[in-house]
């Protein structure tokens, strides 16, 4: 499998080997043909003809991108060989940019408690005492985000308290 970004050129290549000598074989005509995983076509199209290595001969070998997330397979075609296929799964954002987004300025954790007496079933049901931490809203914001007020990711962790009597809760967790 073939992993990259949008727009990111990466790699595609397959080697003609004869079965009979183990002799890789140069001199071909090597297609591909990038389609959806459901091999429907792209449009436009990705496809053409594989250029063979000046450094080893029978190796055959391209530098592609795609403009889109998704799935994607490829087919390797060769008249007189098996077809050979690869999957490509091609990423929204970089891991790198991801990385990024966990960076400790780009993380807000705020603590909220439980201000109203009268409590929500989930605040009773958790026995969240007046005053104390109810949850913890965590925002991830971008690199590039001065604040965050559209989070790339967010979450609460409740607390669940022993007894409406507690100071502090013995578990933070989903609701």
């Amino acid at each position: 499998m073939i992993e990259s970004n949008i727009n990111e050129s990466f790699p595609i290549s397959v080697t003609l080997v004869d079965e009979n000598t183990s002799q890789l074989i140069s001199g071909q005509t090597v297609s591909y043909d990038i389609r959806m995983i459901n091999d429907l076509a792209l449009t436009p199209p990705i496809n053409g003809i594989l250029s063979e290595s000046a450094v080893e001969s029978g190796i055959y070998k391209k530098a592609l991108s795609i403009p889109s997330a998704g799935t994607y397979i490829c087919y390797i075609t060769c008249s007189g060989f098996f077809t050979n296929s690869e999957d490509i799964v091609i990423n929204e954002e970089s891991p790198v940019d991801v990385a990024k987004y966990n960076l400790p300025h780009n993380i807000s954790v705020t603590e909220v408690v439980r201000a109203n007496s009268v409590g929500t079933a989930s605040q009773i049901a958790r026995k969240v005492p007046l005053g104390n931490t109810d949850y913890i809203m965590t925002l991830v914001k971008r690199d590039t985000d001065s604040n965050w007020d559209n989070p790339v990711s967010s979450g609460n962790s409740y607390a669940y308290y022993n007894s409406i009597e507690e100071n502090l809760p013995y578990m933070m967790g989903g609701e």
